[in-house]
C-alpha cells in the first residue's frame, strides 16, 4: 500500500540471518513466520514451568485453549490478506511476479496453520509434552475431560508399545544368537555323525560283503545238493503218480459205467412214472373242466333269468309311470277345461 500501487518499490526478498529459511518471507501477512515463532515461544515458557515443577493440566499443554483455532483463523486471515493485497496494485504496472507473491501470501499461511496445527501440534508436540508431564508427575487431569483421559490412554499405550518392541527387539536378537549357536552346533555334530557313519558303513560294507560271499558259496553247495535230491524225489514220485492214475483211470471207467447203466434204468423208471401221472392229471382236468363246464352253464342259466326279472320290473314300472303320467294329463286338461269354462 506504501508503494502506490507499484510493484517495482517493495525488494525482492527479505535476507536474513537464517538462509535456508527465506523461503517463509513470501508471506506479506508474517503469519508464515509467526505461526511457528509463537509456538516456539510458548513451548519455551512450558519448558521453563516444567523445570521450576509447577503443577499443569495435559488438555492443551505446551498451548493455551483454542490455540488450534487461533492457528486456523491465522492461516485464513493471511489468505484473505494476500488477496486483498492485489487490489492494490495498478493494472498497467502489476505483474505476474508481483500476482505470484501475493498468490504466495494466501496459500502460504494456510499450508502452514493447517499443517502446523493437524500434522504437527495434535499427532506430535501434543502427546510429547503430555508425556513430559506425566514422567515428571506434573500432570492435572480432569475426571470428566474424556479427552485428557484418551490422550494419556494414548501415551501410556504408546509407551507399552515402546517397551514392548525395545523387548521384542532384545528377544529377537538373543533368539537369533541362539539359532546361530544351534545351528553352529548342529553343523559340527552333524559333520561328527557322517564321518562316524561313513566309517560305520565301510566296516558293515567290508563284514557284509565277506559274509555275502560265504553265504553264496554254502547256497551254492547246499543247491547242488538239493537239485540232487529234487530230480530223484521227482523221478519217485513220478513214479508213484503214474501208478495211481492209472488206478484212477481204471476206477474211473467202471465207475462211469456203472452209473451209466443206473442212470439209463432210473431214467426208464422215470419216464414210466411221468407218463403215468400225466394220464392221471388229464383224466383229472377233464373232469375238473367238465365241472365247470356245467357249473358255468347253470350260472349262466341264473344270470339270464335274473335279467328278465329285472327287465320285467323295470317294464312294469314303466307301464306304471306312463299311466300316472297320463292320468296327470287328463286331470290337467279337465283342469284347464273347467278355468277355460268359467272365463
Amino acid at each position: 500500500m506504501r508503494s502506490g500501487g507499484v510493484g517495482d518499490v517493495l525488494a525482492d526478498s527479505a535476507h536474513g540471518f537464517i538462509p535456508w529459511l527465506e523461503w517463509t518471507v513470501v508471506d506479506y501477512s508474517a503469519v508464515t513466520t509467526f505461526i511457528p515463532f509463537m509456538a516456539l515461544l510458548m513451548m519455551t515458557v512450558s519448558f521453563v514451568r516444567v523445570i521450576r515443577g509447577d503443577r499443569l493440566k495435559v488438555g492443551d499443554f505446551p498451548f493455551f485453549a483454542g490455540s488450534d483455532q487461533f492457528n486456523i483463523a491465522l492461516g485464513l486471515f493471511g489468505t484473505l490478506w494476500g488477496i486483498i493485497v492485489i487490489g492494490y496494485y495498478k493494472l498497467d504496472t502489476v505483474s505476474m511476479a508481483d500476482l505470484m507473491q501475493c498468490l504466495h501470501t494466501a496459500l502460504f499461511s494456510t499450508l502452514m496453520a493447517v499443517v502446523w496445527v493437524f500434522l504437527v501440534d495434535r499427532p506430535i508436540l501434543r502427546p510429547y509434552f503430555t508425556r513430559i508431564l506425566i514422567e515428571n508427575d506434573l500432570a492435572l487431569s480432569d475426571d470428566s475431560d474424556i479427552g485428557d483421559a484418551v490422550d494419556r490412554l494414548v501415551i501410556r499405550l504408546s509407551d507399552a508399545s515402546d517397551k514392548f518392541d525395545k523387548r521384542q527387539k532384545g528377544f529377537e536378537e538373543a533368539f537369533e544368537k541362539r539359532q546361530k549357536a544351534y545351528e553352529a552346533d548342529f553343523e559340527k555334530r552333524q559333520k561328527l555323525f557322517e564321518d562316524a557313519f561313513k566309517k560305520r558303513f565301510e566296516e558293515f560294507e567290508n563284514v557284509a560283503l565277506r559274509r555275502f560271499a560265504s553265504q553264496e558259496a554254502e547256497f551254492i553247495k547246499q543247491m547242488g545238493s538239493f537239485e540232487d535230491a529234487f530230480k530223484r524225489r521227482s523221478e519217485k514220485e513220478n513214479e508213484i503218480f503214474r501208478a495211481r492214475l492209472e488206478k484212477f483211470e481204471e476206477a474211473f471207467k467202471k465207475r462211469s459205467q456203472e452209473e451209466t447203466e443206473e442212470l439209463k434204468t432210473r431214467q426208464k423208471v422215470f419216464s414210466d412214472e411221468l407218463k403215468k401221472e400225466l394220464v392221471e392229471q388229464g383224466e383229472a382236468f377233464r373232469l375238473r373242466q367238465k365241472e365247470y363246464d356245467e357249473d358255468f352253464e347253470r350260472r349262466q342259466r341264473e344270470y339270464v333269468e335274473l335279467f328278465e326279472r329285472r327287465i320285467g320290473e323295470l317294464e312294469a314300472m314303466a307301464r306304471s309311470e306312463r299311466e300316472r303320467r297320463e292320468n296327470a294329463d287328463a286331470k290337467l286338461k279337465s283342469v284347464a277345461a273347467a278355468l277355460g269354462a268359467g272365463s
